[in-house]
């Protein structure tokens, strides 16, 4: 039997990439390759994850763009003709449109997953040349050509990602058990916004949870003196291995409204407390909100008056035990564990 090639494309987060990983577990008897941007957070976690990858400087819109379009087009051929793909599958991002586009001339056939509830202008491009477009939210927003095939697959998540240890968690932080315990998660690069609020709530949010913050590289949390106890405050910038413990522990989240960090917070079934990042991407973020909100499972702030809000929601939910239990049992029915396994089929 020939052993089948499939790249992954997608890039500008590393929202674009952890779910093709989860994907990547489910393929049998396929070589892989992933495609991501020259940010080199992205290379580095695909790395770790055992995969090889090339990077591709896409370009963005600008008065330049027709030239270093061509020239980012120029590289897809080196790297389609170097690795000899079967099939792609593309995750989105301005890194895809090149790629695809050759892709499409050399007429091998592409896989485009949507994760978030309304589509951005890569997406809407690769739409045209898919022969499969997989959508992680059901919605007649996503703003895609219908010339592929559609199907509804969810978010796909990596295996491991539901597979923590509370007790771990508690010791990687240093937080004991008693008060329930608050996870700020702003996305792969963190939020300022989420950061700023959790700084100027800091005493009035500690007296009701423990906190586990990932602030984001180069971002701060937690600034005042004296600084919070150990015990009750945890701040990392980035959390990889560590996250799935860190959900384990988790009782409640505040969140951005990536799709990615939605699909894991609810297949961990944590009731989340989500502030989407507005103005970008068609507002995509407000439309993942707007649809997580709707299962009962998610409470959306507005950015703008989080920093006025954020403590007597967090109090609503975790002095209410029966709210967050419900709250926890609504957020899960978003999630579908069979969706990395329904596009590897895809693939095959």
């Amino acid at each position: 039997m020939v052993q089948r090639t499939i790249l992954f494309v997608g890039g500008g987060s590393i929202g674009h990439i952890a779910p093709s990983i989860a994907v990547c577990e489910e393929l049998q008897d396929a070589a892989v390759h992933f495609v991501c941007g020259p940010k080199p957070s992205e290379a580095k976690y695909i790395l770790e994850e055992g995969y090889e990858c090339s990077t591709l400087h896409a370009p963005r819109i600008s008065l330049s763009f027709p030239w270093k379009f061509w020239k980012a087009c120029k590289q897809s051929k080196e790297i389609l003709n170097r690795v000899k793909p079967d099939i792609i599958f593309s995750k989105g991002g301005y890194v895809s449109v090149p790629l695809c586009y050759v892709a499409h001339k050399k007429s091998i056939s592409i896989v485009l997953h949507e994760s978030d509830a309304v589509s951005g202008y890569a997406n809407r491009l690769v739409s045209r040349w898919a022969k499969t477009i997989c959508h992680g939210f059901r919605t007649k927003d996503q703003g895609l050509k219908d010339q592929g095939h559609i199907v509804v697959t969810g978010n796909p998540i990596r295996k491991s990602i539901t597979q923590g240890s509370k007790e771990k968690g508690l010791s990687i932080t240093g937080l004991r058990d008693g008060k329930p315990i608050l996870l700020v998660i702003g996305g792969s690069q963190g939020s300022l916004t989420l950061n700023k609020a959790i700084n100027e709530n800091a005493d009035a949010l500690l007296e009701v949870c423990n906190i586990i913050h990932i602030t984001g590289k180069g971002k701060r949390g937690i600034t005042r003196n004296p600084q919070p106890a150990t015990r009750n405050y945890f701040t990392i910038p980035f959390a990889h291995a560590e996250l799935q413990h860190f959900y384990a522990a988790a009782d409640l989240a505040l969140s951005r409204a990536g799709a990615s960090a939605l699909a894991e917070l609810a297949a961990n079934s944590i009731p989340t407390i989500v502030v989407p990042l507005r103005g970008v991407g068609h507002d995509h973020q407000k439309k993942n909100a707007e649809a997580a909100a709707e299962s009962g499972g998610c409470i959306e702030l507005d950015e703008d008056t989080l920093c006025n809000t954020i403590v007597d929601t967090v109090k609503s939910i975790t002095e209410n035990p029966d709210r967050r239990i419900t709250m926890s049992r609504a957020i899960s029915s978003l999630s579908r564990s069979d969706s990395a396994r329904q596009i590897a089929k895809i693939l095959s």
